[in-house]
């Protein structure tokens, strides 16, 4: 009996070790976020501690392409996303989304620009990963600005994508169009703007939208 009880007791270390751990890996993700964003304080954002992020990698993005989720692109010196990043995590707090993949796709993103003959030119190559995005994405992503050509698709940030069950319900680019500065923090109204943008969406993931046939 006793090496039965000790067995037991180790199995419930195990457990509750695993349990902790797992809790410790979520809560790093959500401390290291409110570090990166809040270290660029040039217009005083305040993260919240408890924050949904969970870093990815484009990998784990194509998987979420196919099933279900919210993304989020952007990086912290960004100040369009700085500008989004406490509204979008307000409101998911608020709905009750417990997590958002967070990545960064500042490095990985091409670079191009039109010469005076109209020719693209590219001055940086995208990555292979950064392709298979735009390609996982290109029904929804907006056009590449300046090149006229409709045809070539850019991943501007931020941009939040909302899937379900591997279908992208849309994807929101940016804050509100009544924001000129992203130095200037949102007023009121343009929170509420932008929380109600994010909140439709994050229902629809949720599956909680009641339409005619409720």
């Amino acid at each position: 009996m006793k090496k039965l009880g000790i067995i037991i007791m180790m199995i419930g270390i195990s457990i509750s070790t695993i349990s902790c751990n797992k809790e410790k890996e979520i809560i790093t993700d959500a401390l290291k976020f409110k570090k990166e964003y809040e270290s660029v304080n040039n217009n005083n954002i305040s993260i919240p501690q408890d924050n949904a992020i969970v870093y990815s990698n484009p990998t784990e993005i194509l998987s979420i392409l196919k099933k279900t989720g919210i993304i989020y692109f952007g990086y912290p010196e960004c100040p369009w996303c700085r500008s989004a990043v406490p509204t979008l995590l307000n409101t998911a707090n608020m709905v009750g989304i417990d997590q958002i993949y967070y990545y960064n796709a500042k490095e990985i993103r091409d670079n191009k620009h039109l010469d005076e003959s109209g020719k693209i030119i590219t001055d940086k190559e995208g990555t292979q990963e950064y392709k298979k995005l735009i390609e996982a994405l290109k029904k929804v992503l907006p056009v590449y600005d300046g090149l006229n050509d409709e045809s070539i698709k850019r991943l501007y940030f931020p941009t939040v994508v909302f899937v379900k069950d591997g279908k992208i319900l849309g994807l929101h680019v940016g804050t509100v169009k009544s924001q000129t500065d992203p130095n200037t923090l949102l007023t009121k109204q343009q929170e509420q703007e932008l929380s109600l943008i994010y909140s439709d969406y994050m229902h629809q993931v949720l599956g909680d939208v009641c339409d005619e046939s409720c």
